[in-house]
């Protein structure tokens, strides 16, 4: 697998930081690794637990590892995680990366596979039209409905941040430019998109946002949709 080229995962002890699909889980664990997966959706734990066999699943808030033991990981992964954390409005990246390095063993490296933000200025490449316009219109939805929704970080801020925690060496690449949207996947926002705007008490406001989701459906049928590029940030401890 292209993000874990030369890593030696066999019998290290690797801490799987957000089990969401479980497709990382099972990899890590094809690859001889010791994996703890740790994921606060129950029901994520619950479809990966049927796909794996020697893997440690765990309901937890990253936030908050004390239940682990200082130290003890090799490898900390994080695939497509960070920007998710942003829909608990509570938690802060800084909180959680600060977990990661506590557990982590002195030589212990942190490596985090996430989409830059999807602005003109950090992105290494073009943006779709269509998959900003989605992700501002899924962000608008959220706020008027008082709740989180995905904020992707640029790894420059995230480079600071494990810097004032202590990481040594910290490397930048990245890993794709560009990836097409399956269809299915394009289809699973349009699906989430409607049930949350139909939730708008405003009607005038619910008709204004259909209107816009409907547009942006439109376009999406006389294109391949693509998504923004994904770097890899590996930092050593």
């Amino acid at each position: 697998m292209e993000k874990l080229k030369c890593l030696d995962l066999e019998e290290k002890r690797v801490l799987d930081a957000g089990t969401g699909a479980c497709g990382m889980t099972k990899r890590l664990e094809k690859e001889g690794a010791e994996v703890i997966s740790i994921d606060i959706d129950r029901e994520r734990l619950k479809e990966c637990r049927s796909q794996t066999e020697d893997s440690q699943l765990i309901q937890a808030d990253l936030s908050d590892l004390k239940f682990i033991e200082p130290y003890s990981f090799d490898y900390v992964i994080c695939n497509f995680l960070v920007s998710a954390l942003s829909e608990n409005k509570d938690l802060l990246i800084s909180s959680v990366l600060r977990e990661f390095y506590n557990v982590l063993t002195e030589k212990g490296s942190l490596i985090i596979i996430d989409y830059y933000p999807f602005s003109k200025e950090m992105s290494p490449s073009p943006l779709d039209d269509i998959q900003v316009e989605l992700w501002k219109l899924e962000n608008a939805v959220a706020e008027l409905l008082g709740e989180g929704h995905l904020q992707e970080y640029s790894p420059k801020v995230l480079q600071n941040e494990l810097k004032e925690l202590g990481f040594q060496k910290i490397e930048i690449s990245t890993l794709l430019d560009e990836v097409p949207w399956p269809i299915d996947l394009f289809k699973e926002h349009e699906d989430l998109l409607r049930e949350d705007i139909a939730r708008v008490a405003d009607k005038s406001l619910r008709r204004a946002l259909k209107r816009k989701l409907e547009k942006i459906i439109d376009s999406a049928e006389e294109k391949q949709v693509r998504s923004g590029s994904i770097y890899e940030l590996r930092a050593l401890k």
